[in-house]
């Protein structure tokens, strides 16, 4: 039986832990092949100072479970914009990973590097050669305060998952905010626990569904 890959690709170092922490919990339980793709370069450079959250993606992408080390493409934070899509696009294909499942972002983003990384995983997805599903995540802050609502139209059980996706969050140390924000340690558990409610599990994480192929999602 084949392995069955998924990619995570993801515009910034922790998008990957906000958005999906819980289904790369549940896809490598699942012995779900999982890869952690990062377009950015996983510094912070529009702040008083350059931060750089690398070490904390490498923790946190250990604490998830994921075995393979994340990949950074080296894009600068919130300048995807100056990049030929050519050049984001093909830098994601040449890894090769040969996903059935990818995670991205979605286009009602406020992020204009999340919209973008949603255009580079419509072109690494495109099924030439086999059926590839793909997966648009809720990333609180971005898509909570763009004035419009996350079309979530599928949703993962992540109640046995949700303590790790939160402390695995609290490794960036960088990011994690403090309450009533929403990428605080109660705001991820409250987010959680309203798509819970919407779907009738005890807590969840929201996505839009952009492509399902039978046998491709989690």
């Amino acid at each position: 039986m084949n392995v069955r890959k998924a990619m995570i690709l993801a515009a910034h170092a922790d998008d990957e832990t906000l958005g999906a922490g819980g289904l790369i919990q549940k896809l490598v339980k699942k012995n779900w092949d999982v890869s952690v793709v990062v377009m950015s370069d996983g510094k912070i450079s529009v702040r008083d100072s350059i931060q750089d959250n690398r070490p904390d993606t490498f923790r946190a992408c250990k604490a998830l479970g994921v075995t393979h080390e994340p990949t950074f493409l080296g894009f600068p934070d919130q300048k995807f914009d100056t990049i030929p899509m050519a050049d984001l696009a093909n830098a994601v294909l040449s890894l090769n990973l040969d996903p059935d499942l990818i995670v991205t972002h979605v286009d009602t983003d406020l992020n204009l590097d999340h919209r973008l990384t949603l255009d580079v995983a419509k072109i690494a997805g495109r099924p030439k050669r086999k059926a590839i599903s793909m997966l648009g995540m809720e990333i609180s802050t971005v898509t909570m305060w763009n004035g419009q609502p996350f079309a979530a139209n599928y949703y993962v059980d992540i109640t046995s998952e949700i303590d790790t996706k939160i402390d695995a969050f609290s490794l960036y140390t960088n990011e994690v905010q403090r309450y009533p924000h929403p990428i605080s340690r109660e705001g991820l558990k409250l987010v959680a626990q309203y798509h819970g409610m919407q779907c009738g599990y005890g807590f969840a994480e929201a996505f839009h569904l952009i492509r399902g192929c039978e046998n491709l999602l989690p």
